[in-house]
């Protein structure tokens, strides 16, 4: 057991073995705690108990639940570098009667799962403990659950009943929560976390908007965040944008959106215009950089990792500029675009 530092606390935490690798980032428990209000919890295989302390700030009372006595115990030490006293750590396991009986009276069963740390293909038929086993187990305590699962599965991977909400924090995917019973409020939803403010999609909601693929960006382009792209809520967030927008393939995982219009939206990790349209050339790229007084390329189509600098450094050699722009390849032609800055959005916040 150790006490160290990390972006996902604000505290330095007591961890052993994995307990931080898989730990909730405090940004992520706090919202999850919002989301999952209500008077009494129990966390299933609560680890170091990161989510446990962000539930205990929010619920009268919490139960944290771990096989592993040393990350109960770090859990312990947790609570008491946050200054929470409401919760009641349970060694054993969470399927046995005798723990079952001890969160009876628990409103919400909440479970972040082991999983392995590496599989071909994400499957929730390897979480332990599983889904269908806790449900079975606390059917008779509550109707409400939430399951932490992989990420990185689509939606159609998930073969419960249940809203299967996808977030990111910084534009980076980072969690998938499966809610159960009274807890589901829609098939799919994306959740954006942006420093302390959070930003949700859901299906259902709106007739989603067919877009139709292009293979030319048109003068603005823009970067789904990957929870939006994940939940497959594209269609969705066309409808809300209320514009007409193209979809362009970079390749099997990126998308861009294109519109003839300068738009901005919470759900775009990046949004970009035009400078310039070139054929694939690296004289041609140089001399519309230089003209565009650019210092820096970022390439954003694949090359070939041993060729990667080859290429920039030629494109970017003798550039004098201070600006950065993103080059994206579409169709065979090179397009030259700046990264603009989003505005304070005014779009509604919810949960």
């Amino acid at each position: 057991m150790e006490r160290t530092r990390s972006p996902k606390f604000s505290k330095p935490v007591f961890t052993c073995g994995d307990g931080l690798r898989f730990s909730t980032p405090e940004v992520v428990g706090r919202y999850r705690a919002g989301r999952l209000k209500c008077s009494v919890l129990a966390d299933i295989s609560c680890g170091i108990g990161g989510q446990a302390v962000c539930f205990a700030k929010e619920y009268g009372s919490v139960y944290g639940i771990d096989i592993d006595g040393e990350r109960l115990e770090c859990a312990r030490r947790n609570a008491g570098v946050y200054g929470v006293d409401n919760i009641t750590f349970i060694e054993g396991d969470a399927l046995s009667p005798q723990v079952v009986e001890q969160v009876a009276d628990a409103d919400v069963i909440f479970s972040d799962p082991a999983r392995p740390v590496e599989e071909d293909v994400r499957q929730t038929d390897s979480l332990r403990p599983g889904i269908p086993m806790v449900m079975e187990a606390y059917r008779d305590v509550t109707g409400s659950f939430a399951f932490e699962a992989p990420p990185q599965m689509p939606p159609g991977r998930i073969d419960f009943d249940c809203e299967r909400e996808y977030l990111s924090v910084d534009g980076q995917l980072n969690r998938l929560t499966l809610y159960f019973g009274p807890l589901k409020s829609c098939e799919r939803s994306a959740v954006v976390l942006k420093g302390d403010r959070h930003y949700r999609l859901e299906s259902g909601v709106s007739m989603p908007a067919g877009i139709p693929g292009t293979d030319e960006i048109l003068p603005y382009a823009f970067e789904p965040d990957p929870a939006v792209v994940k939940a497959e809520l594209l269609g969705e967030l066309a409808a809300e944008l209320n514009i007409n927008m193209g979809l362009v393939k970079i390749d099997a995982r990126r998308s861009l959106l294109t519109s003839l219009s300068n738009i901005d939206s919470p759900f775009f990790k990046n949004r970009y215009r035009v400078l310039d349209k070139v054929t694939f050339d690296c004289n041609k790229i140089k001399r519309s950089l230089k003209e565009h007084s650019i210092g820096k390329a970022l390439i954003r189509f694949n090359v070939l990792p041993d060729r990667y600098w080859d290429v920039r450094n030629k494109i970017e050699s003798g550039l004098v500029g201070e600006t950065t722009v993103h080059i994206y390849q579409i169709s065979g032609m090179i397009y030259i675009m700046e990264m603009l800055k989003s505005e304070p959005s005014n779009h509604s916040v919810t949960g």
